[in-house]
């Protein structure tokens, strides 16, 4: 008897468990479970334009010649969605005018300051990285082509194209530059792997 008590009463009690759930209450379970579904796809997409940025750009430092000028990029990623970026030049052998970036999140997009422009990344693969200007239409847009492994196309809103080319790592450099300007030697740029044009 007691066998068919416990039967029954626990029959009743996923009864009353089954009927307890509203059909609203199923709908905000629903609506919360889509939200958290869409975090992570977002969380997620933005992990791969990270990824596919530090394939382009990588821990690395890069030069630009331009005519007659030449400053210097340094990249530098930091845990999943930290990007940092300087922007310097050398003078009397050590780095000046030194700018610190960020490739950051914005909302629902990823952002960068750039050559004194705010650039919305709108497209990043393990290849290259366009990014458009902040104000301005689509048109205006900088592109960022891995050429090799050294090198690095850019393409600025006017079509004017330059090159980044790898030098050696960041740290060396530095300090390399700075013996090279005490001692009127270039091993900063000797052993670096790229040729400088004359």
């Amino acid at each position: 008897m007691k066998r068919i008590a416990f039967c029954f009463l626990g029959m009743v009690l996923l009864y009353a468990c089954g009927e307890s759930s509203t059909p609203a209450g199923k709908e905000v379970k629903t609506a919360d479970s889509a939200k958290v579904a869409e975090n992570i796809r977002t969380n997620m997409s933005f992990l791969n334009d990270y990824n596919a940025m530090e394939a382009v750009f990588g821990n690395e430092n890069w030069m630009l010649i331009e005519k007659k000028d030449t400053s210097y990029y340094y990249f530098s990623r930091l845990g999943d969605m930290n990007f940092n970026t300087y922007a310097y030049r050398l003078v009397k052998g050590d780095s000046a005018n030194v700018a610190h970036g960020k490739i950051e999140r914005e909302k629902n997009r990823l952002v960068w300051n750039f050559d004194g422009k705010k650039l919305y990344i709108t497209s990043a693969t393990v290849a290259r990285i366009a990014a458009t200007v902040d104000g301005s239409d689509t048109a205006a847009k900088y592109e960022f082509t891995r050429l090799n492994s050294n090198t690095i196309g850019v393409t600025y809103p006017d079509q004017r194209k330059v090159e980044l080319k790898k030098t050696i790592p960041f740290g060396l450099f530095l300090v390399r530059s700075r013996y090279d300007y005490s001692n009127g030697t270039h091993y900063a740029f000797d052993t670096a792997v790229y040729t400088k044009k004359h």
